[in-house]
């Protein structure tokens, strides 16, 4: 008998091995691409749905300053409204010396003793920051030279829209979702807002040097917007006599986390001011965007303030690793400036530039 055997030869075997091969190295290849690429893409997802809802949340509530006051124009004079940049004891705060004793004019009742560091602040206005919860420049960034830049800080009042609920005003929530409700009897209430970075206490254990933005909220109460109501028992006056605030409460602390995996945040004051080239001709407007500093830097009577910049880096949740489009050089545009996280802080995130710009309200008014 004939007994023939048929298989593979060595040769044939091979060929077969290496095209085997090459499909999964192909195959893995893809893999490993489309894990990238979804990582990517969700790590963009998660930084724009967490910067534009914080984003939308802040403007909302700083659409509030200056509402119910009793003068349009805002600046650093601004009593009961508008963006908080001095107290009574601020060095440069304005003051008038025709008086006796001499007139002070800061945006919260003088009587309020309040530490510069819970004011508005940015760049290099305090030689020396805070410590816990006041505002300290915190920040993931510096400068193309290499040196570091503090964050900011925006302090902001209203009085809310009162509405009456039973027996109670109700003003909605502030910032720190805290309800605003308090019985009818007592004087109505200034609520001040403070937005700010602070290191992120909840942050997950895979991430280094966790920053955020938090509001911290308080109150001062006023008697002068009374109105007379007999609706409750007892009833209230036409006018309550007004006790001086001497302080702010709840205001100063932790605050709430509005936005998470923040490296820096930026504020501009969009300012208009009257120039006139000469006696002869009319003064010319001009309109342009400083930092707190440089606009606490003009001589008095500073220009009003229309609108606020704010300026926002954040990052992804997740790190992308080796990612060759994250480069750790790379530079920021965060509205004025031009920034670069630092060398101590992991580059390998998807970091993104969000910016607004809002206008104040009642800001226009009282125009000649």
């Amino acid at each position: 008998m004939n007994n023939k055997q048929s298989g593979f030869t060595l040769i044939e075997l091979m060929i077969s091995l290496t095209l085997g091969l090459i499909i999964t190295a192909a195959a893995i290849l893809l893999f490993i691409t489309g894990q990238r690429s979804a990582a990517m893409q969700q790590g963009v997802a998660e930084l724009q749905d967490n910067a534009n809802f914080g984003l939308n949340y802040i403007t909302k509530d700083i659409r509030m300053s200056n509402l119910n006051t009793k003068k349009a124009e805002i600046n650093d004079e601004t009593l009961y409204g508008g963006i908080v940049l001095t107290s009574g004891d601020s060095a440069d705060v304005v003051t008038d010396s025709t008086t006796s004793p001499v007139t002070k004019k800061p945006n919260i009742p003088v009587e309020i003793s309040l530490a510069p560091e819970l004011l508005s602040q940015s760049d290099d206005r305090l030689i020396a920051v805070g410590t816990g919860n006041q505002w300290t420049g915190i920040s993931n960034v510096e400068d193309t030279s290499g040196t570091e830049l503090r964050s900011d800080q925006l302090v902001v009042q209203y009085l809310p829209q009162y509405t009456i609920n039973g027996t109670n005003y109700d003003g909605g929530f502030d910032c720190e979702g805290n309800s605003i409700l308090f019985p009818k009897t007592e004087n109505l209430r200034i609520y001040v807002q403070r937005y700010y970075l602070k290191t992120d206490t909840n942050a997950g254990t895979n991430e280094e040097s966790p920053l955020a933005l938090a509001c911290d909220a308080g109150y001062y109460a006023i008697g002068d917007f009374h109105s007379a109501d007999t609706s409750v028992t007892p009833p209230i006056a036409a006018t309550i006599p007004a006790t001086a605030p001497t302080a702010i409460t709840n205001f100063g602390d932790a605050g709430e986390i509005i936005v998470k995996r923040v490296d820096q945040f930026r504020v501009l004051l969009g300012v208009q001011s009257d120039v006139a080239a000469a006696a002869s001709t009319p003064a010319s407007t001009t309109y342009q965007y400083l930092s707190i500093k440089d606009y606490m830097a003009l001589t008095a009577p500073r220009p009003r303030i229309l609108s606020i910049q704010l300026g926002m880096l954040v990052r992804s949740t997740q790190s992308v690793g080796n990612e060759s489009a994250v480069k750790a050089d790379q530079e920021f545009t965060v509205l004025d400036q031009i920034v670069k996280v630092k060398a101590s802080t992991d580059p390998k995130y998807i970091r993104q530039v969000v910016s607004q710009t809002v206008a104040l309200r009642n800001a226009l008014g009282e125009r000649e």
